[in-house]
């Protein structure tokens, strides 16, 4: 398993942009798993689980790690091809349609996580923290809070916290020279 794994084309994006596909991802990068161990996981039918494993993999996002007979069958364990995923810039290069449909369709994923949570995060200890912020700096500053912020989220991946009750939190982390020239469409 590599620890940064390139996405190469948009429909590995797409994808990765259904929530439904990136739980189960997460699943296969924290170890080599079945479909059935995820589904258990997961708490949903295996059978829910068996075209969406198979469109993974066959996108290049799962491999195989080994496969063995049982009860007249073949079981398939399979792993993430890597521990984190980040779009290949050059993908969104051609500025067509099709690349910003992509993009648009994973932050509405991300979009619709987000207000849940600040929706029912009032109901809970845990506080859902949303900001959006500009900010200006030096070459040199932008690129230190850059580099921090990689540092973090490695850091973040590579905590071991097995043993202790686990709750999940999600992150949406998008750090971007800002052209002045260009509009917002918002």
């Amino acid at each position: 398993m590599q620890e940064v794994f390139k996405i190469s084309n948009l429909e590995q994006i797409r994808l990765l942009s259904d929530p439904f596909k990136l739980s189960i991802m997460q699943e296969f990068a924290e170890g080599e798993r079945t479909t059935g161990e995820v589904a258990r996981a997961l708490k949903q039918p295996i059978t829910r689980l068996y075209r969406h494993v198979d469109a993974l993999h066959a996108a290049g996002l799962l491999e195989i790690t080994r496969e063995q007979q049982k009860r007249g069958t073949v079981e398939r364990h399979f792993r993430a091809v890597g521990r984190r995923f980040e779009a290949d810039h050059a993908l969104f290069a051609d500025d067509t349609d099709e690349d910003s449909d992509a993009i648009r369709k994973m932050f509405r994923a991300s979009e619709d996580e987000i207000v849940n949570a600040i929706k029912s995060s009032s109901n809970d200890d845990r506080e859902a923290i949303f900001l959006r912020l500009r900010m200006r700096g030096t070459p040199e500053r932008l690129a230190e809070l850059q580099r921090q912020l990689t540092a973090w989220v490695e850091e973040v991946q590579d905590s071991d916290d097995t043993g202790e009750e686990q709750l999940e939190a999600g992150a949406l982390v998008a750090f971007y020279p800002i052209d002045p020239g260009a509009e917002s469409s918002a």
